[in-house]
């Protein structure tokens, strides 16, 4: 299935229904934003802000995103942690004193202007964006909007930690891994590098994780030890859900039931229960492209020694997920066509990996694994 080529199109789908759900918001909303640039329509934030805090967020977003400030005008409710404002395509705002409650945003000859409510001329530093050379985001704040992504495995939404030295120790890591992808996996990268447009990293509860509800964002839970080879894993992992959602859009050319269903009612297995069947179907796109990239670079011997090592434990772990993934969802009468041709797709891959790897698959023991790979516990019951 050549999803490389078919992506873009599937790109537009969501973009348009963003601007469908804008416009039965604010019908003046095009006389503020351009409606045939789709580069300001793919900002996520805007896909949490029509899933949250409309009205609240807006104006802020629109006048970050305009090409026409100047004739904007807009009121900015202060609620940020550290006195920090975030504007997409600006930077970051950082007052020089504690600020009011209410910030007035204004745009005159290029550049910004801060009042209070008594039109008082407001002190601030405006920080850069920080990007890589692909273009992607750096975000450095925890903002508001995305709160409530962070979900831990109990489902209860969960404080996390982001902070200017995660990025310092973990940007290059970032990077190389996506020069890696670059060589191996050339075709993920331009999706990569195009669409994805922000990544975050982050310290909690919540497991690494992407949403349609801030669709465009990476969010990686990072650790001080970790390398290249996690974002490597990572990389491949949460950005195919950015582009599964952006593939499957409309979910109910999948299956012969709701996309919402309970898992169990596809699988039969009790175990399933308490699972929404379209969310675990995300997996086996995550697993093929996973294993296609690692199975690349350990074949070409990307890494040395030690990172290498991990790999072929992080390759074992994910090889065996998809293993019982595959399994879980081979009930063929289920699926429409789309959803038939996905599996099958989905199924070959795995058969072909698998073939191509019994021996080493084989050899590591992963029975110590939790959810999130770690690398210690490989390496507690596995020799160098």
């Amino acid at each position: 299935m050549d999803f490389f080529t078919q992506y873009h199109n599937h790109h537009l789908k969501v973009i348009d229904t963003l601007k469908k759900i804008l416009y039965q918001k604010d019908g003046t909303i095009f006389d503020k934003l351009d409606f045939y640039d789709d580069t300001i329509f793919s900002e996520p934030l805007l896909f949490s802000c029509i899933n949250s805090k409309y009205d609240e967020w807006i104006d802020v977003l629109i006048f970050s995103l305009s090409k026409n400030r100047e004739t904007l005008n807009t009121t900015y409710t202060t609620a940020i942690d550290e006195q920090i404002i975030y504007l997409p395509n600006l930077g970051y705002i950082k007052l020089n004193k504690k600020y009011p409650k209410k910030v007035q945003l204004k745009y005159i000859s290029d550049s910004i202007h801060l009042s209070d409510e008594d039109n008082k001329l407001l002190e601030f530093r405006l920080k850069p964006l920080t990007k890589n050379k692909e273009g992607i985001e750096f975000l450095k704040c925890n903002h508001p909007l995305l709160k409530p992504l962070y979900v831990n495995e109990q489902g209860k939404i969960t404080d996390i930690i982001i902070s200017e030295d995660l990025y310092i120790k973990h940007i290059e890591h970032f990077n190389n891994a996506l020069e890696v992808i670059s060589q191996v996996y050339p075709e993920y990268y331009n999706l990569v590098k195009t669409y994805i447009k922000k990544v975050v990293f982050y310290q909690g509860e919540a497991n690494s994780f992407a949403t349609i509800q801030a669709h465009g964002i990476a969010f990686f839970n990072v650790k001080d030890d970790y390398n290249e080879v996690f974002f490597l894993d990572n990389i491949m992992h949460q950005c195919a859900h950015v582009f599964f959602n952006a593939l499957t859009l409309d979910k109910k050319e999948l299956f012969n039931m709701p996309h919402t269903s309970d898992l169990s009612f596809f699988t039969k297995e009790e175990s399933d229960k308490g699972f929404v069947l379209y969310d675990r179907f995300h997996g086996l796109f995550t697993q093929t492209n996973i294993n296609i990239c690692m199975e690349r670079c350990i074949n070409e011997k990307i890494f040395d020694e030690d990172k290498h090592f991990e790999l072929l434990g992080r390759f074992t772990s994910n090889m065996n997920r998809f293993s019982a993934a595959i399994n879980k969802f081979n009930h063929k009468k289920k699926y429409k066509k789309e959803g038939l041709a996905w599996y099958t797709f989905f199924n070959k891959t795995y058969e072909e990996i698998q073939n191509r790897n019994k021996s080493l698959l084989f050899k590591y023991d992963i029975s110590n694994q939790p959810y999130v790979f770690n690398y210690k516990k490989f390496k507690d019951v596995n020799k160098l």
